[in-house]
C-alpha cells in the first residue's frame, strides 16, 4: 500500500507550496509591470515618430507649394497674384526661347488656364490646370503603353505634373494653400 503522510511533512508542503506561489505571483506581477512600462516607452517613441512623420509630410507638402506658386509668380511682372493675357504671352515666348526643342502647340493655351474666363489666372485656376495636366499626362502615358510604345516621356511628364498637382490637394482647398503662402 501507500503511505499516508504525516500531518508535519504536509504542513511543510503547504508551506513551501504557498511560499513558491507567492513568489511566483511577486515575479509574474513584475513582469506585468516591466511589460507595462515598455508598452508605454514605445507608446511614446510610436507618438513621436507619427509627429515627425507629419512635419516631415508637411514640410515637403509647403515645399512643394512653394515651388508650385514661385512657377505660378514667374509670369506675373506686375506682381498683382494674378497672370494677364499679355504677361502669360511674354512668358511662353521666353520659355519657348529658352527651350528651341519644345514648339509653341507643347504649352498650354491661356484660355486653358483662365476658367472663369475674366481674362486673368489666379493661383487657384493655375493649380487646377496642373491638375488637369497631370491627369492628361497620366493618359498619354497609359495610351502610349498600350500602343506598345515605351510610354517613358509621358510618364516623365505624368510624374512632373503629377507631383506638382499633389502639392496643391493635400490640403482643405486651393484657398487654404495660397493664404499659406502669401
Amino acid at each position: 500500500g501507500a503511505r499516508i503522510p504525516s500531518p508535519r511533512l504536509a504542513k511543510k508542503l503547504k508551506k513551501k507550496h504557498k511560499q513558491d506561489q507567492k513568489t511566483l505571483y511577486t515575479q509574474y506581477y513584475n513582469d506585468v509591470y516591466k511589460l507595462e512600462e515598455q508598452k508605454a516607452e514605445q507608446q511614446i517613441l510610436v507618438d513621436q515618430l507619427q509627429r515627425q512623420l507629419l512635419n516631415t509630410k508637411e514640410e515637403h507638402e509647403m515645399e512643394n507649394l512653394q515651388r508650385e506658386y514661385d512657377e505660378f509668380k514667374q509670369p506675373d511682372v506686375d506682381g498683382d497674384d494674378r497672370i494677364s493675357r499679355t504677361e502669360f504671352n511674354m512668358y511662353v515666348k521666353n520659355y519657348l526661347a529658352n527651350y528651341p526643342g519644345l514648339a509653341e502647340k507643347d504649352y498650354p493655351r491661356f484660355e486653358d488656364f483662365d476658367h472663369d474666363k475674366d481674362g486673368y489666372v489666379s493661383f487657384q485656376e493655375y493649380a487646377q490646370q496642373m491638375g488637369v495636366q497631370a491627369q492628361q499626362a497620366e493618359l498619354d502615358q497609359y495610351y502610349a503603353q498600350s500602343q506598345g510604345k515605351s510610354g517613358n516621356k509621358e510618364a516623365q511628364k505624368a510624374n512632373a505634373l503629377y507631383d506638382l498637382y499633389s502639392s496643391s490637394t493635400g490640403k482643405d482647398g486651393f484657398n487654404d494653400l495660397y493664404a499659406q503662402i502669401r
